[in-house]
């Protein structure tokens, strides 16, 4: 909205209105061209600092706060620190008098300039908090929306199933009355046909007698003894003729289960909203092994994504398999692939990309948790060997060996390329990728141990997050981050898995190589059953990790 015309606040007190040309910040006054000159000569205002009104927003927001709330002409001056608020001379002796810690405003404001830093970091770090769950709530906006889409497709095609198996059950039933009606008809037109033939037969003998007076006695008589004969035959034919037939009439059994299913289905299902919390203490809590899942038939497992908050895709490298899982490890579905497999990732609605060696390739596969399957949708040639991939804001990164650094080369979500960028610093042998945004990404150096940290913007450009040779950290393959951007690194060589700060800064040891963590490959810190848990894969099995507070 456009702003008023300011008018002088000393002729406004006085009933007159004169448009304001001067703004003083310690009177928090607008001034008049008349007043402000009487404003700098006077002995108590000619040292104060007058300002041009256009500019009276930059400094109004910190002046308007110098004088008290009680006693609107007097200004602040001491400050009480057992109530934690400024105010003037007539109130620090009227309501703050038994106070123990008074002191002027000149005093305190000595020393606020060296207070600045440390707010500023203070509020700087919850800022930035806010932003990471400002990132989450959108993104759990977004998959809400997702959700809910992705419910009203399973609903419009479990119904269409149901009317599609209704529908042919219904012509089933249909063809076996069409046929029953036809193989009675047929076998009632034989039989009345042979009634009719007898019936002819019957009226052309009725016809002779009715016409006897027409015949010789002599031809009357040889008639009548041959119709004679015909009599016990006729009797015969008629009576097996009626004996035999039976009248049919058609009926239909409808199942019980038919009969009664629209008056029994009291609901088509209810829709559940499932609250997760993200109150976890990512750096100072505990991993708590929750389960060790074997996979039948796999003996080095690459990697693990989670689709649906509900299943796991693992992909093992030397069976070539890529297997469907649910929570507990039963498999449900598997697929073969058309090399090694190195890192996975989840794409779009129930879609798993795999990075694939020998030969070159990015394979899309579709997860069906409907019929618990999955299909091959298309592969992607590559110009390298694939190791990391991931997918995010509708694109897929996939980084590709290269003996000078790093190549990422991106795709959109039909799988058509679209731009690649080359970083000089790592290598791509055994490394993984995790997209912290479109741009930004942190990547494994297997050969060298170390992380880096590059932002797609700035071409060629990349920064160490951390070297751990000297504190035990060899051979780094995989690579995640949690809700609050922490970093997870699990490495192969030295059997554990380290924890990083969103700025890359060392936090501790999270996991250390026992029984079960040995040569972790794939690494993921994800929503699994309602719960944020860590999935770590080691050879053929995945480890699965609970958050803990204690």
């Amino acid at each position: 909205m456009q702003r008023k015309e300011e008018v002088c606040d000393y002729c406004r007190r006085q009933e007159k209105s004169q448009p304001a040309i001067s703004w003083c910040s310690e009177c928090c006054d607008r001034l008049c061209e008349t007043c402000v000159k009487f404003h700098n000569v006077n002995r108590l205002t000619m040292e104060h600092k007058v300002c041009n009104v256009e500019n009276q927003s930059q400094t109004e927001s910190a002046s308007t706060h110098l004088f008290c709330q009680q006693h609107a002409s007097r200004k602040l001056e001491v400050y009480c620190f057992d109530h934690e608020e400024p105010c003037c001379l007539m109130c620090a002796t009227v309501s703050h008098r038994k106070c123990e810690k008074v002191s002027s405003l000149d005093e305190c404001s000595q020393n606020s300039a060296h207070e600045v830093p440390r707010l500023l970091e203070q509020f700087e770090e919850l800022a930035t908090k806010c932003n990471m769950e400002v990132t989450r709530i959108t993104s759990d906006k977004e998959n809400l929306c997702k959700d809910s889409k992705d419910i009203e497709t399973r609903i419009k095609v479990l119904v269409e199933e149901i009317v599609q198996a209704l529908k042919e059950r219904e012509r089933a039933v249909l063809a076996k009355l069409d046929e029953s009606e036809k193989e009675h008809c047929l076998a009632l037109q034989k039989t009345l046909e042979e009634f009719l033939a007898l019936k002819k037969k019957l009226g052309g003998n009725i016809e002779k007698l009715r016409n006897s007076e027409r015949f010789s006695k002599l031809a009357l008589f040889l008639e009548m003894k041959k119709m004679g004969k015909e009599v016990p035959d006729a009797e015969f034919l008629f009576n097996n003729l009626v004996k035999a037939y039976k009248t049919p009439t058609l009926d239909v059994y409808i199942d019980e289960r038919v009969q009664h299913f629209h008056s029994s289905l009291k609901t088509f299902g209810e829709i559940k909203v499932n609250q997760k919390s993200n109150t976890i203490d990512y750096k100072s809590g505990k991993l708590v092994l929750e389960k060790s899942l074997s996979v039948t038939g796999s003996t080095c497992l690459t990697d693990v994504e989670v689709v649906h908050d509900s299943y796991m895709v693992a992909a093992c490298q030397t069976s070539q398999t890529l297997y469907l899982l649910d929570a507990s490890g039963s498999r449900q579905s598997s697929i073969k692939l058309s090399g090694m497999s190195w890192g996975i990732t989840a794409f779009q609605d129930y879609q798993v990309c795999v990075a694939i060696r020998d030969p070159n390739l990015v394979g899309i596969f579709r997860v069906d948790i409907t019929n618990l399957s999955i299909t091959k949708l298309k592969e992607l040639p590559m110009t390298g060997n694939a190791w990391g991939i991931y997918a995010v804001d509708e694109k897929l990164i996939v980084s590709l060996s290269e003996s000078n650094g790093q190549i990422f080369k991106v795709y959109d979500k039909e799988g058509n390329y679209c731009e690649e960028h080359q970083v000089t610093q790592g290598d791509s042998y055994c490394s993984a990728i995790h997209a912290v945004s479109r741009n930004s990404l942190l990547y494994t150096n297997f050969n060298d141990s170390s992380i880096f940290s590059t932002n797609l913007n700035n071409a060629g450009t990349a920064t160490t997050v951390k070297l751990q040779a000297g504190k035990g950290m060899r051979s780094p393959i995989g690579v995640t981050c949690d809700p609050e951007g922490n970093i997870y690194v699990a490495c192969f060589s030295s059997h554990n898995v380290f924890q990083f700060d969103p700025s890359g800064e060392f936090i501790r040891l999270i996991l250390q190589q026992n029984s079960g963590v040995q040569c972790p490959y794939g690494i993921r810190v994800k929503y699994l059953e309602d719960d944020i848990k860590l999935l770590l894969t080691c050879q053929g099995k995945i480890l699965i990790y609970q958050f803990s507070d204690s």
